[in-house]
């Protein structure tokens, strides 16, 4: 069979319908187009190439009643949510499974009958193609509760649009009258709802081709899936992992979801499901590196077991410890999250053995050197593939001979791949706002628009101060986590006039390694920064009994 032709409005029709609907196959991947950088201008330039009747690529569709899994488009596009699978009681229903084409159809489906990261998609109906650049389109998106100017038409209203010349004739009017335009502009009006009208009301004009496969066997489409997928955007080694995965376990990507939304519930920091998923193949394969054609059969159930088995530990590992002991909040904090996986992988291993694994229930000394760990991987890049799956392998032996976490073995390993094995101030000044939240374990950053806030105790912007003085204070050493409204009362205060002042003095304990409010050290930046960078050196031997 060749490709036919469908027009948007019909294929819109098409998807999530009851009867025959197009819907997808768990062995798909997510929708990925919307977390990629520049999105919407990617979603415009679709729309764009529909306008000008550019080709748009091929949709592959397995018409079937077999009882496979799936599950339908995403409504309104949000990038935190994902489709969960239908009930399975429908898994037996007559549809068409998309095999290729999800990321198109999900965009128009998204853009044309919802919204798209809470937005929606307008069209100028003054844009004239004659007058723009080459990647100039007239789409724009635009806040979903923003009331806009006469001459944007949303595309939800004009891809619902009842297929009438009457209609399209009183859209045309409706525009006219709320633009006053010239006769010049009249022109471009018509023409460019003219344009509209045909991609995405009218059902003449087949601007997708769609291919469907005959088989009764769902092997041969998998195989048909990893084919189309060599080409274009690839799969991942984790998204073809999964899949094959999926085909004996159905629900097991939600539940890295589920997991996924329990750390970041209990820690607040976003690990995505497929790095959770790399923890899990580092304790079955003993490694981080990922090859779809390395996995055995008989792997594919001990992956399964692994979810079941190693969640635990890694829930303890950024409840209870990142954000329990440090108060990490946020995934930005940590550099190397690879580096990470030994911890987890010595407390799950722990729990399987029978040994107290509970953070809160380890012992001084231990802690320490796990906290040692912690810290030197971040410090000193201990984070190559080769290193993780050895310090990983170490930390497991040790927990299941009962014994502390391996650091001295683990140190020797690191050192003997040329990385260094101790802290130094240049590493602590290299990654300051990690630097800040260990030495202050107990402050903890807020954030806006994914940015930490950092009070600079002398400000940056203090009057009549000069380049050598900003960087001079710009430093680790002046640093404090402290929400942005403390920055608003004293951005331009000499911090001694702050603190001694009413406003500011009740701030005072929100502050760390700072000098009494008379003392002298106060008067020179220079002295006060050499004298907080002492008091933190020496709580880093403190806490973590680490010397620079």
């Amino acid at each position: 069979m060749s490709y036919l032709g469908i027009s948007i409005r019909e294929a819109l029709d098409k998807i999530n319908a009851p009867n025959c609907g197009w819907v997808l196959p768990e062995v798909q991947r997510q929708y990925v187009w919307g977390v990629r950088n520049d999105s919407e201008t990617y979603v415009c330039l679709l729309l764009d190439s529909l306008i000008r009747r550019y080709p748009i690529g091929g949709i592959v569709l397995w018409e079937t009643n077999e009882k496979i899994p799936y599950r339908k488009f995403a409504g309104d596009y949000d990038p935190k949510s994902f489709p969960k699978l239908a009930d399975k009681g429908l898994w037996g229903t007559s549809k068409c499974l998309v095999y290729d084409g999800q990321q198109r159809l999900q965009t128009l489906y998204s853009v044309l009958r919802h919204t798209y990261n809470d937005k929606i998609l307008y069209f100028d109906v003054l844009f004239d193609e004659s007058k723009a650049d080459p990647d100039d389109s007239g789409f724009s998106f635009k806040s979903a509760d923003k009331t806009c100017e006469g001459r944007y038409l949303r595309m939800t209203e004009i891809a619902n649009l009842k297929c009438d010349q009457k209609v399209k004739v009183a859209l045309e009017q409706r525009v006219l009258k709320g633009i006053g335009s010239d006769e010049r502009q009249e022109l471009l009006i018509r023409q460019n709802i003219g344009s509209l009208w045909e991609i995405f009301v009218d059902t003449n004009i087949k601007s997708i081709a769609y291919f469907s496969v005959r088989s009764n066997s769902s092997n041969e489409l998998n195989e048909i899936f990893r084919r189309l997928n060599i080409g274009g955007v690839a799969l991942t080694q984790i998204e073809l992992v999964v899949s094959k995965i999926k085909a004996q376990k159905h629900d097991y990507e939600e539940k890295l979801w589920k997991l996924h939304d329990q750390i970041e519930k209990e820690s607040g920091i976003n690990f995505p499901s497929s790095a959770i998923f790399q923890f899990f193949h580092l304790m079955v394969k003993n490694t981080v590196r990922i090859d779809e054609k390395r996995i055995e059969n008989s792997e594919i159930h001990e992956l399964i077991d692994a979810a079941e088995i190693h969640k635990d530990g890694l829930v303890e590992l950024f409840k209870c410890y990142l954000n329990g002991l440090f108060n990490i909040n946020h995934a930005s904090i940590i550099r190397s999250y690879t580096a990470i996986y030994p911890i987890a992988a010595f407390i799950s291993e722990r729990k399987a053995m029978k040994q107290k694994w509970r953070i809160r229930e380890m012992p001084e000394l231990e802690m320490r050197l796990i906290n040692q760990y912690f810290l030197l991987s971040q410090y000193c890049e201990w984070d190559t593939q080769t290193m993780i799956n050895e310090f990983t392998k170490l930390a497991t032996e040790a927990a299941k001979r009962g014994e502390a976490f391996p650091l001295a073995a683990i140190r020797k390993f690191a050192m003997s791949k040329n990385r260094v094995g101790r802290i130094s101030v240049d590493l602590l000044e290299w990654l300051p706002l990690f630097s800040s939240k260990i030495l202050m374990p107990s402050r903890k950053y807020m954030f806006h628009e994914q940015k930490p806030h950092i009070d600079h105790i002398f400000p940056m912007k203090l009057e009549g101060k000069d380049d050598e003085y900003r960087r001079l204070v710009n430093v680790l050493w002046n640093y404090q986590p402290m929400p942005a409204e403390v920055n608003n009362y004293k951005r331009n205060r000499h911090p001694k006039e702050f603190f001694n002042s009413g406003d500011g003095r009740k701030y005072w304990d929100s502050y760390d390694f700072i000098p009494r409010q008379n003392s002298e050290l106060w008067e020179n930046p220079n002295i006060f920064v050499k004298y907080r960078k002492k008091l933190m050196l020496s709580k880093l031997e403190e806490l973590y009994g680490l010397k620079c």
